[in-house]
């Protein structure tokens, strides 16, 4: 029965590796801001790749005291929340390149966002 429990566990743990390290490993897909709005749905937990222009910038501490950065992404058929670890040197207005995972909901730090990209990269 050990033996039997131990192999069903690593087949487990083989079968979440192989499906965290796709997620990881997966392209951005290029899109706007107006076509993640539209399908929601089918962006929800995808990495995305949107341009558009900085507004409502902020600079904020989490309450595990770690830095982040959140500002709206105005870009091509509406805007979009987006968050990201670290003070970035950011200006409003500037235009940006956002990479990262689309969410319809998230929580961050006890506080709900919606229509939010946890950004992995900005350029």
């Amino acid at each position: 029965m050990k033996r039997c429990a131990r192999i069903f566990l690593f087949g487990i743990i083989l079968m979440l590796t192989i499906l965290l390290w796709g997620n990881v490993t997966a392209a951005a897909k290029e899109t706007t801001v107006g076509g993640i709005l539209a399908g929601s749905d089918s962006y929800d937990g995808k990495k995305v790749s949107v341009t558009g222009t900085v507004s409502n910038l902020k600079f904020r501490t989490l309450k595990d005291q770690k830095p982040c950065t959140t500002f709206v992404l105005v870009g091509e058929g509406g805007h979009i929340n987006v968050f990201m670890l670290g003070h970035l040197n950011l200006n409003p207005g500037q235009k940006v390149q956002v990479t990262g995972v689309y969410r319809k909901a998230v929580t961050i730090s006890y506080r709900l966002y919606q229509n939010t990209i946890e950004a992995s990269k900005i350029k």
